[in-house]
């Protein structure tokens, strides 16, 4: 078994394991829920839902954002390596998410589709888990099932989260000194990441105390404040996450 194999079993045994708990442990609480309202809040900004795309989520895990995007009027396609997830994803459908959202098990690789299928791919909380070596191979094969012209959208973990709360994190917390390049992405690696596509837009999402922020200001204002400081150059990178908008090439 190659080194690339032995990660995607080992990824797929983790979430496998997890997939019951996962959404109870990532997005129950006040700060999760503020962090996936902050994602949904871009895709709802950048995607064209209302002409009904065509949109692939990769990885879809438990479907949050899947169901998400249906519910705005998009077809989607979650694929996911993990059967535990995708059927933790497909537990959520009701009488109004019918025949809008399909799942397939699936590697980020190898994806099942012919080219140019999909209106928008995205990826959520996924390229921190793949190695430096493996990412542009992600991205290849997301780009291959994209239209011509049509966006990859991407999300990183920031290596500047807070300034000085990046170090606690990956420094001394996780003990990932060397790592940060790897779990996170800087600004000289977007250009060699997306090579062949054009970069449109960037936009951080949550900076630090935005939970404690919005009890006290309320979720809209404090939501309103991210997405505008998020979209400034020398700003968003202090965010916990960064969501990068690619296009590819029209012919």
């Amino acid at each position: 078994m190659s080194h690339a194999e032995h990660t995607d079993t080992a990824l797929r045994g983790s979430y496998d394991r997890e997939a019951a708990q996962y959404d109870e442990r990532r997005y129950h609480s006040a700060e999760g829920k503020l962090f996936s309202n902050l994602e949904l809040a871009v895709l709802r900004n950048w995607l064209p839902l209302t002409s009904r795309p065509l949109v692939l989520d990769m990885p879809a895990g438990t479907g949050r954002l899947s169901w998400a995007l249906a519910e705005r009027g998009a077809t989607v396609v979650g694929a996911d390596i993990s059967a535990n997830m995708l059927q933790v994803a497909a537990s959520k459908q009701t009488a109004d998410h019918e025949g809008r959202v399909y799942f397939a098990q699936a590697s980020g690789v190898d994806l099942p589709f012919p080219d140019n299928t999909f209106d928008v791919v995205t990826s959520f909380k996924f390229f921190h888990l793949i190695p430096n070596e493996r990412k542009r191979q992600f991205v290849r094969e997301m780009t291959r099932v994209l239209k011509p012209g049509k966006p990859l959208v991407v999300e990183f973990n920031s290596p500047f989260y807070g300034g000085i709360l990046a170090a606690v994190r990956y420094y001394f917390r996780k003990r990932h000194a060397g790592g940060m390049r790897m779990k996170c992405i800087f600004p000289d690696q977007v250009s060699w990441l997306f090579e062949g596509l054009e970069v449109t837009r960037q936009q951080g999402v949550k900076f630090p105390l935005s939970t404690v922020a919005a009890a006290v200001l309320g979720h809209r204002v404090v939501a309103e404040l991210n997405l505008w400081f998020g979209r400034l150059p020398g700003v968003r990178y202090l965010a916990y996450a960064i969501i990068i908008e690619a296009k590819k090439p029209i012919g």
